[in-house]
């Protein structure tokens, strides 16, 4: 017996290790971005958890588990009467207070520290501690975010409505690079006409479709000029002369069309007028990945004038140099905008729960159906569900969201967190729902006792009637949850 028990520590220890070195691997391979982002969550699971542990322990109830993740146990220590640890599968944490319902078996001398127990206020605080939680992390994130970065309060605009900004990134098979700008650039006119606004900017940049642009651009306090074709992605109406193409697409090559560079939607009428219906392998850099794609058996089906066909695309994107808010500003800014923020969630979660449900779970389906037929076809019909059925509409898995923040890291430390900061909200306001296992089932069960509770009796519901619908919704969870896994992993997100 002493042997085991002294064996144990060893092996905690050893697996907790080896989670260390997994997410030292993980940075390696993956970037520190995936770790950043990772750690970021476990951080926000946790501290979720936190919030209930801290108003149990307050009001006198007695927790007796305080895990991160589910599954095998990786590493455990017992402090008093709580035992606090690590399991392996990291998609959400829990504390376990005793006696939740009365399902719990409870040593008599804890009955008095049972959750059961407790008056209704207490139990409210309990239950709503987690989501408060969450809109306490959004708070915080908001305020570190305005203290270095004004422009999500006032969009990035100086006097007379003239923004400061620099180049953030350039794309890569564009006029931009094509020009030899770099992140960091600053644009100071563009066809002889200089800047205001990135939004002015992006208007003047697409009535300029294949046009050859003197750039006058300044870095490191230089000024310097070059030249440029602008240029051209396919608008609604253009794409709709092309099956498997779709809007946004930017045509790099055609099978058959000589042309040096990507050709111009003149060369590919030219070309295409004699060839309508014919199937052509076209080169894009497809709208959804930002990569470029070859779409094998795409056909031209009809054409239009370039000046609805396509519209300019210059291929940058915005860093504003703004100035970040002081602490009394960015403290009244950071309450605003949690307010509207939450509010948002509010009425987007309805939208969510139908749409989103049902989009993510069609998009398994279609994708399942779309890859069993021909190259040509799949292509189609992914870019048809990508009409029907847009990214804002699917319901993301950790994995997704991990990859999103990952991806945002390397635009810096604000957007990872303007990103947490609506994860946050999100979590704290569908948390709350009404509906078991979740907080807001809880919230319901509890005021349905206290208001059954009167002339000195107190009510307690059955529990056991409850896991029939306990159960569904898990189960619904747990589909939805790794359909959207799987469709993060094979089709992942894209929000342009």
């Amino acid at each position: 017996m002493s042997q085991s028990l002294s064996a144990r520590p060893l092996g905690d220890h050893a697996r907790l290790a080896l989670l260390v070195a997994v997410m030292l691997l993980l940075g390696v391979f993956a970037g520190a971005g995936w770790v950043v982002i990772i750690l970021s969550l476990v951080a926000m699971l946790f501290l979720h958890e936190l919030g209930h542990y801290v108003m149990a322990r307050w009001t006198g109830m007695k927790v007796s588990e305080f895990f991160i993740g589910f599954g095998p146990r990786l590493w455990s220590i017992r402090r008093g009467e709580t035992e606090y640890g690590i399991k392996a599968i990291w998609v959400g944490a829990y504390v376990r207070i005793v006696g939740m319902s009365n399902l719990d078996e409870v040593d008599p001398r804890d009955e008095p520290h049972s959750f059961r127990e407790q008056s209704y206020p207490r139990k409210l605080l309990v239950l709503t501690a987690g989501s408060a939680m969450h809109f306490v992390i959004v708070l915080v994130l908001l305020f570190a975010v305005l203290l270095g970065d004004g422009r999500i309060v006032g969009g990035g605009s100086g006097a007379g409505g003239v923004e400061s900004w620099t180049l953030a990134t350039v794309s890569p098979d564009s006029a931009a690079a094509a020009a030899g700008l770099q992140p960091g650039d600053e644009l100071v006119s563009v066809a002889g006409v200089g800047l205001t606004t990135f939004a002015d900017f992006s208007r003047q940049v697409q009535q300029l479709a294949g046009a050859e642009v003197e750039v006058v651009y300044r870095r490191d306090g230089v000024e310097r000029t070059t030249v440029t074709t602008v240029g051209e992605r396919l608008t609604a109406e253009g794409a709709a002369g092309f099956v498997g193409l779709i809007e946004g697409d930017r045509i790099l090559a055609i099978e058959g069309l000589e042309s040096v560079g990507a050709p111009t939607y003149v060369q590919v009428a030219e070309y295409g007028r004699a060839r309508i219906g014919e199937p052509l392998d076209v080169t894009i850099v497809d709208t959804r990945t930002g990569r470029p794609a070859v779409v094998e058996g795409a056909m031209i089906t009809d054409l239009t004038t370039p000046g609805a066909a396509v519209r300019g695309f210059f291929g940058v994107s915005a860093d504003y140099r703004v100035e970040g808010l002081g602490v009394a500003q960015a403290a009244g800014e950071s309450l605003r905008l949690s307010a509207l923020i939450a509010r948002d969630v509010v009425f987007a979660i309805p939208t969510i729960v139908t749409n989103g449900f049902g989009g993510t779970l069609d998009g398994l389906r279609d994708d399942d159906q779309a890859a069993s037929s021909a190259q040509a076809a799949r292509e189609i019909e992914l870019r048809r569900l990508d009409r029907s059925h847009p990214d804002e509409n699917r319901i993301l898995s950790i994995y997704g969201v991990a990859r999103i923040g990952a991806e945002a890291a390397s635009d810096g430390a604000t957007e990872v967190l303007l990103l947490l900061v609506y994860v946050n909200a999100f979590i704290g306001v569908f948390n709350l729902l009404p509906l078991l296992p979740l907080d807001g089932g809880h919230v319901v069960v509890a005021t349905y006792e206290r208001i059954r509770s009167f002339g000195g009796r107190s009510h307690r519901v059955d529990a056991a009637r409850l896991l029939p619908l306990t159960y569904a919704v898990v189960a619904l969870l747990l589909v939805v949850g790794g359909v959207a896994l799987v469709r993060d992993i094979f089709d992942p997100v894209s929000f342009g």
